[in-house]
């Protein structure tokens, strides 16, 4: 494996870390009520503002997603509806924390970000493309 491999490939564990961090800040939120780390969704809107649209300034810093792996993967997981949603879905929590409806929408987070990790580390276990007939057989030995 080259250099060069292996730096494509850590953009995908990159991605599912920023994932897992952002699914510990909500599962923190909505399964013990503390909303101290909810700041940090501000890096996940601003990640997510730029993925969408990539020429829009955004005063937000975006910590991900900004790599051709992190955006290929986001693809594979989430529809243009998708991260719509959770785009609306991080602004919805951040503007009313207290609101009995922001921990059930942290958790369809959860799910969201969820799927995201999980793809990630698909994409860094197999990061090449495969086969419509490797992928029927995987699919048969589950």
């Amino acid at each position: 494996m080259t250099p060069i491999d292996l730096q494509d490939r850590a953009q995908y564990l990159s991605l599912a870390m920023f994932a897992q961090q952002v699914i510990s800040v909500l599962m923190e939120f909505a399964d013990e009520g503390r909303a101290t780390h909810l700041n940090s969704l501000e890096e996940a809107l601003g990640s997510l503002q730029h993925a969408s649209d990539p020429s829009a300034s955004s005063s937000r810093r975006a910590a991900a997603l900004r790599s051709y792996e992190q955006l290929r993967t986001l693809e594979e997981v989430w529809s243009d509806k998708d991260r719509k949603k959770a785009i609306q879905m991080i602004r919805t929590i951040l503007r009313a924390p207290k609101s009995p409806g922001s921990k059930r929408v942290a958790n369809a987070l959860i799910d969201l970000f969820s799927g995201l990790q999980n793809q990630a580390l698909w994409n860094f276990e197999q990061p090449k493309p495969i086969s419509q007939r490797v992928m029927q057989r995987l699919c048969q030995l589950t």
